[in-house]
């Protein structure tokens, strides 16, 4: 089935019955084909028309359309194999000349959607990162490319925007006017192309619920089934720099950031957060820590005394979801992060019994986190790996804080990703996978790595070992296959393995003048080595592409640059 050639090309059918958030996500696609085309892709609300000869793209999710409630009546498909099924896309080429992608849920059809995206060489970092996909005339499809799709070995998948100023907070100011829903509009794209569903917001200067303008960002992430979620210190869907707005003496919120002396204010606040965003589609965080993301009560209270203070703060939080949300609890997805102190709290020492048994967290997914160097130091044991509420790892590829911060540079190789988060997700972390990737833009491949991951990790996890580098190259292949020669992505997979190689053996902001011995090994010279190759490697080939795009466009090299 040809979808384009120069004399015809398919358009895109989509029932007025269909999710809204499909709908949007067609028209990218459409835009998508445009791109490598160079076709307008119209979009029909409706069925296509039996006797139509042109060819179709039929887009439906079992549930919402009577077209794949004929066919299967019909007896010419099956849907078993996707019904019920978690997002799960069945994409098949069906007579006459139709393209069928059939989602077994909202986001199985947009990941079927942007499946089309991938296979005509369209990139998921297309617009963040300005990856021009290649020219074709013809794009052909044939029974080969038939495929239904497994369900995501990870149930929550995503990445956390964080430390994000200056270098993302004056980006999207300077754009979108501030944390916009047009800017996360370009987030939640992005997310959804790499297969992700889950999302905590940049947190520092901004809150998600109230800059879209007002909840526009929430309804949007809700539209394309993004899953929310708040960092480890927002309990109750309010973000922290929403207590700042709210918090006075004068407030029905008190100003006391302290559930002991400020009972009735910090309830009324996450009632409030509960009201407000309790009906999309998150993950309540559940706990608090102290103003700032700082310990709750400080160093001179106890173990004992911060335990009950959570447990006090927890069974009140629970008594407002049931309020709010869902008098069944179970129907809520809850999370209690571990992360410094808390953990802590959760375990307990032999004279204080944790958090870890507590029966009031049944069905809360406890996030475990590394040592925010990449390093795992708690995991399940086997007796508790299969709990109600299950697990979940927040991972770092950027950090800002003690006893060192790495951040705006990528300095994740990813042996290490698969060696860590292949050993959490043995372990049973399977509930939740979050990455704080700081700014985002440096870290784009190793997201697309944690990500993919997380979506199929029987392709690329324990079974597959010494797989990292095979992976690096298919992704170049994507990014920059359009541009460059075979030879030269030989050259860019050197530079982006060899870079995130040395800034993992040290992290940048971690390297001082006596770190590599003179001596010794000839370790300081052999880093020397090893980094004017790269820095002449990646020259070489601005240079290679500067020349070519002279020799294109008729301008000088000058007037490029």
């Amino acid at each position: 089935m040809y979808i384009a050639t120069k004399e015809q090309w398919a358009d895109l059918y989509i029932e007025e019955s269909a999710y809204s958030g499909v709908k949007k996500i067609a028209a990218k696609v459409a835009d998508d084909l445009s791109k490598v085309t160079g076709h307008e892709y119209k979009i029909e609300n409706n069925q296509p028309d039996n006797t139509r000869k042109a060819p179709v793209i039929m887009v439906a999710t079992v549930g919402k359309s009577a077209y794949l409630d004929a066919l299967e009546k019909s007896g010419e498909l099956d849907l078993s194999r996707i019904r019920g099924k978690r997002e799960v896309y069945d994409f098949r080429i069906m007579e006459p000349a139709t393209l069928l992608i059939a989602g077994s849920d909202k986001r199985g059809t947009i990941y079927g959607l942007f499946h089309l995206s991938e296979i005509i060489g369209v990139s998921p970092w297309v617009w963040f990162a300005d990856v021009v996909p290649a020219h074709k005339d013809v794009i052909e499809l044939t029974q080969k490319d038939n495929k239904i799709s497994r369900e995501p070995s990870v149930k929550y998948r995503g990445f956390f925007i964080n430390d994000e100023w200056p270098s993302f907070g004056n980006w999207t100011f300077k754009h979108f006017g501030g944390f916009t829903v047009q800017m996360y509009d370009r987030v939640f794209e992005l997310l959804l192309r790499l297969k992700g569903n889950y999302l905590w917001p940049a947190m520092w200067t901004s809150s998600f619920s109230l800059d879209g303008p007002g909840l526009d960002n929430a309804l949007l992430a809700d539209e394309y089934g993004i899953v929310m979620s708040n960092s480890h210190h927002e309990p109750c869907l309010r973000h922290s720099e929403e207590w700042d707005l709210v918090r006075g003496d004068d407030s029905i919120y008190g100003n006391a950031w302290n559930y002991d002396r400020n009972k009735e204010g910090l309830t009324n606040y996450w009632r409030d957060g509960l009201k407000r965003n309790g009906k999309l589609e998150n993950i309540i965080t559940m706990g608090m820590r102290g103003e700032r993301d700082s310990e709750i009560l400080g160093h001179s209270a106890t173990l004992k005394e911060n335990i009950e203070y959570l447990k006090e703060v927890i069974i009140t939080q629970n008594q407002l979801i049931r309020e709010c949300v869902n008098e069944d609890l179970d129907q809520v997805p809850r999370m209690l992060a571990l992360y410094k102190e808390v953990e802590a709290y959760f375990y307990g020492d032999e004279k204080t019994q944790g958090l870890k048994d507590w029966k009031e967290l049944d069905g809360v997914t406890f996030m475990l986190c590394e040592d925010n160097f990449g390093n795992m130091r708690t995991l399940p044991t086997r007796e508790n790996r299969d709990r109600k509420g299950g697990w979940g790892m927040y991972y770092h590829f950027d950090y800002h804080g003690d006893p060192v911060s790495y951040e705006w540079v990528n300095s994740t190789h990813l042996s290490k990703v698969w060696e860590q988060m292949s050993e959490a997700y043995d372990y049973g972390i399977r509930d939740i996978w979050v990455v704080n990737v700081g700014d985002l833009k440096p870290q784009e491949l190793p997201l697309s790595y944690f990500l993919d991951l997380a979506y199929d990790f029987d392709q690329w996890g324990t079974a597959a070992p010494n797989q990292t580098q095979k992976y690096t190259r298919e992704w170049i292949k994507m990014q920059f296959g359009a541009f460059f020669s075979e030879e030269e992505q030989k050259r860019i997979y050197q530079v982006l393995d060899g870079y995130t190689r040395l800034n993992s053996i040290r992290k940048p902001e971690a390297l001082y003048v006596d770190t590599y011995h003179p001596v010794h090994y000839g370790e300081a010279q052999w880093l020397l080595d090893q980094s004017k190759r790269i820095i002449n490697l990646a020259q070489g080939l601005e240079q290679s592409l500067l020349e070519r795009l002279e020799r294109e466009s008729g301008r000088s090299l000058k007037e490029i640059k």
